[in-house]
Formats: structure tokens, sequence, C-alpha cells
């Protein structure tokens, strides 16, 4: 039992690492309560992206930091809460750039894959 228990603790089982956004917002009123409305998450090649109100009014643009290459390219058409995206084009040792624009705010984060 205790041989098991130290097995499982010592293996983490959620190994997923949160992506720091630099948000921008149109701020109308300066009384105007700023929140992150979109937080990211890699786990491997894994990146999930939530939203704290979705919109249909969504751009996804990934790209090579150093190249300038677009890895990945999407806007979106429906009020998704979360989106996945696999990044199995994306090499391990490259730093990549993830920004999300809606009208109101563009946020800007980098990606970093072990």
């Amino acid at each position: 039992m205790v041989l098991c228990s130290n097995f499982i603790f010592a293996m983490p089982l959620d190994t997923r690492k949160q992506i720091k956004m630099k948000v921008r917002v149109k701020i109308e009123h300066r009384s105007a309560n700023l929140s992150y409305p979109v937080q990211v998450h890699v786990n491997n090649s894994l990146l999930e992206i939530a939203f704290e109100h979705p919109s249909d009014d969504i751009t996804i643009l990934i790209t090579n930091s150093i190249t300038g290459e677009i890895v990945y390219c999407e806007r979106t058409t429906s009020f998704e809460n979360i989106k996945f995206i696999y990044l199995d084009k994306c090499n391990r040792d490259e730093e990549y750039t993830l920004t999300i624009s809606s009208p109101l705010w563009v946020a800007i984060g980098i990606i970093e894959l072990e």
C-alpha cells in the first residue's frame, strides 16, 4: 500500500502548464473592471484555451517567434467555452507566440513546449 501510494504521488497527474497572457482591453470607462477574458494551458502538445465570455468572433493565431511562420490560424464562428488545439506541427526546441483577439481585447502569450 505504501509503495503504491508513493508511486502515485511521485508522478504528477496533471502536467499542464499555464501560459501567462498579456491582455490589452479597449477601455470605454475609467471604472471598467479589468479581468482576464481568456486562460491558456499547454499539456505536452495540447493547447487548451478557456474563454470567460465566449464569442463568435475570436481569432486564434500561433506563429513561430523566430521565423514568423504561421503554424495555426483560425477564426471561430461559434460560441465555445473551451477550445483545444493539437500542436503537432510545432517543434519542442522553438518558441511560439499565441495571439487571441476579439473586437474588444487582444491577448498575447509565449508557448514553450516540453
